[in-house]
């Protein structure tokens, strides 16, 4: 496949699962031995335990999500997207009871694309930039100067 046909596939799976909340898809998009790797958010192995995970987030911590592709980066099998998210948090999110605050936040995701379909996907998130928006937490103030 060219890194076209691959950035493709990463975008058909933002189009249709992600933000067409379409989880049915996910044969279509994801292999059945697949890695996703979400840093503060775990790590999950195998398409069954990775649909479980996505069918709570569809159903949970936030509406109205979106991510929005700012830029696809391809290489060989490998797609990097840098993207935003946004959502309402109404519903708990790690932990914490629903705050009914809009967030955005931006991450960077590292696809492998194996035989048409991703393979690996590794993300990191500015879930601190998420925090804040939402109220969940707070940075210390600086010292004041005498």
């Amino acid at each position: 496949m060219s890194t076209q046909d691959n950035i493709a596939v990463v975008q058909g799976f933002f189009d249709d699962v992600v933000n067409g909340g379409d989880l049915s898809a996910l044969e279509q998009y994801w292999t059945e031995d697949m890695v996703w790797r979400g840093g503060s958010l775990g790590e999950y192995h195998g398409l069954a335990n990775y649909r479980k995970f996505a069918e709570a987030n569809a159903a949970g911590a936030f509406t109205g999500m979106r991510l929005e592709p700012q830029r696809f980066l391809a290489d060989g099998d490998t797609v990097v997207a840098l993207f935003t998210n946004s959502g309402t948090n109404t519903g708990p999110f790690m932990g914490m009871p629903a705050t009914g605050k809009a967030a955005q936040w931006n991450g960077v995701g590292v696809y492998r694309i194996h035989e048409g379909k991703i393979a690996e996907g590794t993300f990191v998130e500015d879930i601190l930039a998420m925090l804040l928006q939402l109220g969940i937490t707070s940075l210390p103030s600086s010292p004041s100067s005498s």
